[in-house]
């Protein structure tokens, strides 16, 4: 018996660890043919180019991607330590009715371990979508997997809100954090010797906070 769970537990250490590591070179991959984009234009290299910078065989590329605008823009779920969204979605309390108490800071932990990256993957993925609008093809994959992938997070929060997946509040909290998050890579890109970028973030936040929390209404009438 002893044995048996011992060469279970190898035997789930090892699949682990194969996962991490295609989860390690799935990324690079993507990364990378971001940077490559950035510096010589989609059509600008080839998968074997790509493959020669991150170390594998075009036949292993294949096992990550099918193509290399598949690669490009990589999956969903990118740069999210293993766990956030489980995290995330166990995080509302129990017995809450409506929408939680927590959740604006749950989504905000949730972003703040999107964003624990390092600069150089920072500075690649600023760059491809610098790069983006110049490109016909990325733009067009762009415009068709980012509402899709909006419209997915929208309703994985939804769920955990026990909303509607159309409920107003939710897609504009989620448009809050979006702006936030693209504002915040710019002022750190444009100082990154100052805040963190998790810094950055927080003050944007605490910006448009500051300003939610305002009265919807306000006297009108004025005193003879």
């Amino acid at each position: 018996m002893e044995n048996s769970a011992t060469a279970g537990s190898s035997c789930a250490g090892t699949r682990q660890t194969l996962g991490t590591r295609m989860q390690k070179t799935r990324l690079s991959l993507t990364r990378h043919a971001r940077e490559l984009t950035a510096e010589h234009g989609f059509s600008g290299f080839t998968v074997e180019e790509l493959c020669a910078r991150v170390g594998i065989s075009r036949r292993t590329f294949f096992n990550y991607f099918p193509t290399k605008l598949d690669a490009v823009f990589g999956h969903a779920d990118d740069g999210l330590p293993a766990g956030a969204l489980e995290r995330f979605m166990e995080a509302r309390p129990a017995g809450t009715t409506g929408i939680s108490p927590t959740l604006l800071g749950d989504l905000v932990t949730l972003v703040l371990e999107q964003l624990s990256v390092d600069d150089a993957e920072i500075r690649g993925a600023h760059g491809f979508f610098g790069i983006l609008h110049k490109e016909p093809e990325l733009l067009e994959r762009m415009m068709k997997i980012g509402p899709e992938r909006q419209a997915d997070f929208t309703a994985m929060v939804a769920k955990r809100e026990g909303v509607a997946q159309d409920h107003s509040g939710i897609a504009l909290l989620l448009h809050t954090l979006q702006f936030a998050g693209i504002r915040a890579i710019e002022r750190y890109l444009e100082s990154p010797e100052g805040p963190t970028l998790a810094e950055e973030f927080l003050h944007v936040m605490s910006q448009a906070r500051e300003l939610f929390a305002q009265d919807l209404h306000h006297d009108t009438e004025h005193t003879a």
